[in-house]
C-alpha cells in the first residue's frame, strides 16, 4: 500500500518525534551563568526549622491543621459514611424502574 511513496509513514513519525529533541540539542543555555563563576560564588547557608517557621503567616487553615486530627478524623468518616448512601431514594429507583414497563 506505501510502496509508492518517497517516504514510508513509520519513518516520518521517528522523524517527526525526534526533531524537537534535535532542536533543543542545537540551543545554548544562553541564561545560565559561567560554571566558573557558579563555583566562585558562596554557598547557601542552612537555617534552623524555627527561623523558617518564624517567617511563616498564619493562614485561614492554620488552626484547623494544628488542631488535634480526631475532630477531623471523626469530620472525614461521618462524610465519607454519607458518601456510601444511596445515589438514588429507593422511592425514585422503584419509580424509575417500573417506567421501563410502561414505555415498552
Amino acid at each position: 500500500m506505501f510502496q509508492n511513496l518517497p517516504f514510508q509513514p513509520l519513518r516520518a513519525r521517528r522523524i517527526a518525534w525526534l526533531a524537537p529533541f534535535v532542536l533543543a540539542a542545537c540551543f545554548a543555555p544562553s541564561d545560565l551563568p559561567p560554571r566558573q563563576a557558579a563555583m566562585q560564588g558562596e554557598t547557601p547557608h542552612l537555617l534552623p526549622l524555627s527561623a523558617i517557621l518564624g517567617q511563616v503567616d498564619d493562614g485561614p487553615n492554620t488552626a484547623r491543621l494544628t488542631a488535634a486530627p480526631d475532630a477531623r478524623v471523626a469530620a472525614l468518616q461521618a462524610r465519607a459514611a454519607r458518601l456510601r448512601g444511596p445515589v438514588i431514594a429507593p422511592d425514585q429507583r422503584q419509580r424509575m424502574q417500573g417506567s421501563g414497563a410502561r414505555l415498552r
